[in-house]
């Protein structure tokens, strides 16, 4: 007996005893925490399988919606051809002119490629004023000009777009410009007769052919040698041919002025043209 009670007295005994009873006390310390965090990981892990179950479900009907529009979508398919037209004759006609990520970018290149000649600041078609002030606050010190019916296009454009498309109900605030309200054809004539000096920056945002036609027609022989023009929707969209493109097209035909392609937007309707050649000018 005296034997058995020196054994468990030996130093390599109670380390040993002490130590199990250590591992006993941490086990059921830690035993409770153990489990709550292996609830937690099973409720993120839960969380995580529903999310990824749930993805898996809105790309699955992203998917099938898509190839149903590639299938039997009309629009889309005209869009689409559209986009395709307009990317060739990107290629064809403007390959070294840089480009922009959305209509803002392209307008505020626009603007910085202007020179210090003289010349007045004009917008066709100005709705909401948003891209005025844009023009009107980087362009201080000039004649800043916009115009447009506030009543909304006089004529259908394309679908979605019908007579009275971006009518207001209110004439916009826009300090630093001058806004001129009317049909084009109607107050053009009798602000070119006051208006003498050249267009320095012309932002034509008629959409519509009628429209663009009768700005050029009135103001375009105020181009001058570096004027710059920015069309808002020159192409990349189903019918563009037929519109602002066509309108600039034939007018620089008949009056022999030349421009280079400064600038367009990758997924918008923006182009930008730089006049470099006007016939009777040095």
């Amino acid at each position: 007996m005296l034997d058995r009670v020196r054994r468990s007295l030996q130093p390599g005994f109670v380390r040993k005893a002490v130590r199990d009873k250590l591992i006993r006390v941490v086990e059921d310390a830690v035993r409770p925490i153990h489990a709550v965090q292996q609830g937690r990981i099973d409720d993120l892990q839960h969380q995580l399988n529903e999310a990824i179950k749930d993805q898996a479900d809105r790309l699955a009907e992203i998917t099938a919606n898509y190839e149903h529009r590639q299938r039997r979508d009309l629009f889309f398919a005209a869009e689409r051809d559209a986009a395709a037209d307009s990317a060739r004759f990107a290629i064809e006609a403007m390959p070294t002119a840089p480009r922009f990520p959305d209509p803002h970018a392209t307008l505020n290149h626009a603007l910085s490629l202007m020179d210090d000649g003289e010349g007045m600041v004009l917008e066709f078609g100005v709705y909401t004023g948003t891209t005025l002030k844009i023009i009107a606050n980087a362009t201080a010190g000039r004649e800043v000009y916009g115009f447009d019916s506030f009543t909304g296009l006089p004529e259908d454009w394309r679908t979605g777009f019908g007579a009275g498309a971006f009518g207001v109900d209110q004439l916009p605030d826009v300090p630093g410009a001058e806004l001129i309200a009317g049909w084009f054809d109607e107050v053009l004539p009798g602000f070119a007769a006051e208006h003498a000096g050249p267009v320095a920056f012309l932002h034509v945002d008629c959409d519509l052919y009628s429209s663009t036609k009768t700005v050029l027609e009135h103001v375009g022989s105020r181009l001058r040698v570096g004027s710059i023009v920015l069309f808002d929707e020159y192409f990349n969209y189903q019918g563009w041919r037929d519109h602002e493109y066509k309108a600039w097209a034939e007018f620089t035909a008949e009056t022999g002025i030349k421009f280079s392609y400064e600038g367009y937007s990758v997924d918008h309707e923006q182009v930008i043209v730089k006049i470099t050649e006007v016939p009777g000018q040095s």
